[in-house]
C-alpha cells in the first residue's frame, strides 16, 4: 500500500458509521465481483453445453428418423 493511503486509514479511527458504512459495502461489493464474474461465465458455458447436447439428440432437420 502506498504510503498516502496508510495515512488516511490510520486517521479514520473508526468511530465515523457512514465510513464504516461505505468500508462495509465496498468489502462486499470487492468480495461478490469475482463471484458473479466466475458465476456468470460458468453458467453461460454450462448453458452453452446443455443446448448443444440437446441439439445433438435431436432428429436432424428435414428427416423424419425413418430407414
Amino acid at each position: 500500500m502506498s504510503h498516502a493511503l496508510w495515512v488516511v486509514l490510520w486517521q479514520h479511527g473508526g468511530d465515523d458509521p457512514h465510513v464504516d458504512l461505505l468500508y462495509f459495502w465496498a468489502a462486499v461489493l470487492l468480495a461478490l465481483t469475482p463471484v458473479l464474474i466466475f458465476g456468470g461465465l460458468g453458467v453461460w458455458v454450462l448453458r452453452k453445453i446443455w443446448l448443444e447436447r440437446r441439439a445433438a439428440r435431436a432428429p436432424g432437420v428435414g428427416s423424419s428418423g425413418h430407414t
